[in-house]
C-alpha cells in the first residue's frame, strides 16, 4: 500500500512538473495592435490651423501605453489615454512639415506604430502657392477662397476654416499689399434687394500668411459702392475699387470711420482688374477722339490721361484689358479695324507704343471678372469660347527688303495652344472668368464648368503645361463660380 501511495505521489509530482514547465515555455503575450480612427490617408497630410487643435482617437489592444515621437518646434501633441485620444496643436511660427510618429507599447518590448504627416497652415504666403476666389451663388452663398499648396495639396474654404466666418456674397476680386490680402464682394453682407447675409462684409482683409482678418467693413460703412468689382492698394490711405459709377479711393486708416473719395474724372471706367506700376495705378479710356491710359497716384484724387498715339499700327478703339509687364511697362490687348492686337507701351513713353497682331476676330466671351488675357514674361495668352491661343511676344523674323538688307517683321498672328474640350472631361464645357499664368512656375490655370444653373457645381480646376498644353494637374468640384486665381507671388 506505501509502495502504492509512493508510486501515486512521484506520479503526482511528475504531471505537476511537467505542467508547470509546459506553462513557462508555452507563455506567449499577446502584441500591441494600434490604429489611429479614422484611419489617415496616406496621400494627403493633416491640416493643422495655428491656434487651433486637430482632434485624433485611437483604438488599441495589448497595449499598455502610447507615446509619441518629438516634433519640430512649435509643435505639441498631448495624448490621453484615458480616452484614447490626441490632440495636434501648431503655433504661427511652427515648421509648415511635420511628420508624427506614434508608438504603442505592448505587456512585453513589442510595439506598433503609425505615422501621420502634419501640415501646418500658417504659409499661405509661400509664392509657389495659389488662391481660386469664388464668387458663390449670390442668392445663397458667401464668397470663399480656395488655397492650393505649392504641393498640390487643395485646402477647401481656407478663410472660413481659419476665422470661422466667411467672406461676403458674390466676392469680386483680390489684392495683395504688404503682408496684407484684400478682398473685395459686390454685396457683402447685403444684396441689391435687402437680402441679409452673415459674413465679414463687402472688404475683408486679412494677413497674407495666416488668412487671419485684420479687419472687415460691412456695405453700410460702405454704402456710397455700387456693385464693386475691383480692387488695387498703394497702402491703408490709397485703396482703389472699381463700381458701376467709377472709381474711388478707400481710406481706412482709422477703421471705424473708413472714408471714400470719388477719383475725379473716372467715371464709367471699365469693368477690368486694375494695373499697378512703380506706386501708381492705371485702367483705360477708348472713345472715338482717342485712346488714353488713366493714371492714378497717391498725389491727387483725380486722373491724370495720358494719350496713345492717334494712330497705332493696329487699331486701339475698343481695349479690353490692361495688366503691369515684367519688364515696367503696360500690356493692352485691343480690338479695331478687324484686328485682334496685344501691345506694350511705358506710360512714361507713350509714343514707343508697340503692338503685336494676334487674330482677327473681336472677342465675345468675356467674363464679370473682366480678365481677358493672361501673361508670364513675354508669354501672351488669350481664350476665345472653348480654346486658348498663346504668342510669343518677343518672337520676331528678318524679311528681305527692296535694298538687299533685312526688314525686321512680327512673327504673324497667334498660334493655337489648348482647348478645353480636349483635356479629357466631358463635364468641362465653359471656360469661366478668364485665365491666369503662375508667376513662378509659368503653368496656366483655367477654370471652367459645365454650365449655369445646376451644372456650375461640376467644375474643374485645371493646371496646364505651358510648353506642351496639357494639363498636369486636375482638381474637381471645388469652386462656386470663380471670380478668378490669384498668387502670392504677385503681392
Amino acid at each position: 500500500m506505501k509502495r502504492k501511495l509512493l508510486l501515486w505521489g512521484l506520479l503526482l509530482t511528475s504531471v505537476l512538473c511537467a505542467t508547470s514547465c509546459s506553462d513557462d515555455k508555452e507563455e506567449v503575450i499577446p502584441s500591441p495592435e494600434f490604429e489611429l480612427t479614422p484611419r489617415t490617408d496616406a496621400d494627403t497630410p493633416l491640416f493643422v490651423v495655428p491656434g487651433q487643435s486637430l482632434a485624433l482617437t485611437y483604438s488599441a489592444t495589448n497595449v499598455s501605453s502610447v507615446s509619441a515621437g518629438t516634433l519640430p518646434e512649435g509643435w505639441t501633441v498631448t495624448i490621453d489615454e484615458s480616452d484614447r485620444s490626441i490632440d495636434i496643436t501648431a503655433t504661427e511660427d511652427a515648421q509648415t512639415k511635420a511628420t508624427l510618429t506614434l508608438t504603442a507599447t505592448g505587456g512585453g518590448t513589442e510595439t506598433a506604430s503609425a505615422t501621420v504627416d502634419l501640415y501646418c497652415l500658417n504659409a499661405f504666403d509661400d509664392p509657389n502657392g495659389a488662391f481660386v476666389l469664388n464668387e458663390g451663388n449670390m442668392t445663397t452663398e458667401n464668397g470663399s477662397l480656395i488655397w492650393i499648396s505649392p504641393e498640390g495639396y487643395v485646402f477647401d474654404d481656407a478663410y472660413k476654416t481659419v476665422n470661422g466666418s466667411e467672406l461676403g456674397n458674390v466676392a469680386q476680386d483680390m489684392a495683395f499689399h504688404d503682408g496684407k490680402i484684400y478682398v473685395i464682394s459686390q454685396n457683402g453682407d447685403e444684396n441689391a434687394v435687402g437680402t441679409k447675409f452673415e459674413n465679414d462684409g463687402m472688404l475683408v482683409v486679412m494677413d497674407a500668411k495666416t488668412l487671419k482678418k485684420v479687419a472687415s467693413f460691412g456695405r453700410k460703412q460702405l454704402s456710397t459702392l455700387d456693385w464693386p468689382t475691383h480692387i488695387a492698394v498703394l497702402d491703408e490711405q490709397h485703396i482703389y475699387l472699381r463700381d458701376k459709377v467709377g472709381i474711388y479711393r478707400l481710406d481706412i486708416s482709422d477703421q471705424e470711420n473708413p472714408t471714400l473719395t470719388k477719383i475725379e474724372g473716372s467715371d464709367g471706367a471699365p469693368q477690368t482688374p486694375f494695373a499697378v506700376l512703380n506706386g501708381k495705378i492705371y485702367s483705360y479710356e477708348a472713345v472715338m477722339l482717342g485712346t488714353y491710359l488713366w493714371e492714378i497716384g497717391p498725389e491727387k484724387d483725380g486722373i491724370t490721361k495720358i494719350e496713345l498715339p492717334f494712330v497705332t499700327k493696329y487699331d486701339l478703339s475698343n481695349i479690353y484689358g490692361i495688366r503691369s509687364s515684367d519688364d515696367g511697362k503696360l500690356w493692352l490687348f485691343s480690338f479695331g479695324a478687324g484686328n485682334l492686337a496685344i501691345g506694350k507701351v511705358d506710360p512714361a513713353d507713350p509714343n514707343g507704343f508697340e503692338q503685336r497682331r494676334v487674330g482677327k476676330t473681336r472677342l465675345t466671351n468675356i467674363g464679370a471678372s473682366g480678365v481677358a488675357f493672361a501673361t508670364h514674361g513675354d508669354d501672351f495668352y488669350y481664350a476665345e469660347g472653348t480654346t486658348i491661343y498663346h504668342l510669343d511676344f518677343s518672337v520676331i523674323q528678318e524679311d528681305p527688303d527692296d535694298q538687299g538688307g533685312t526688314v525686321t517683321v512680327e512673327k504673324p498672328g497667334a498660334a493655337w495652344f489648348a482647348d478645353i474640350t480636349g483635356f479629357g472631361d466631358d463635364d468641362a464645357k465653359e471656360l469661366y472668368n478668364g485665365l491666369a499664368v503662375h508667376p513662378v512656375t509659368g503653368n496656366l490655370y483655367v477654370n471652367t464648368i459645365k454650365g449655369v444653373g445646376p451644372f456650375y457645381t461640376t467644375n474643374h480646376i485645371w493646371v496646364v503645361d505651358p510648353s506642351s498644353g496639357e494639363p498636369v494637374q486636375t482638381y474637381e468640384d471645388y469652386t462656386n463660380f470663380p471670380a478668378g486665381t490669384f498668387f502670392p507671388a504677385d503681392k
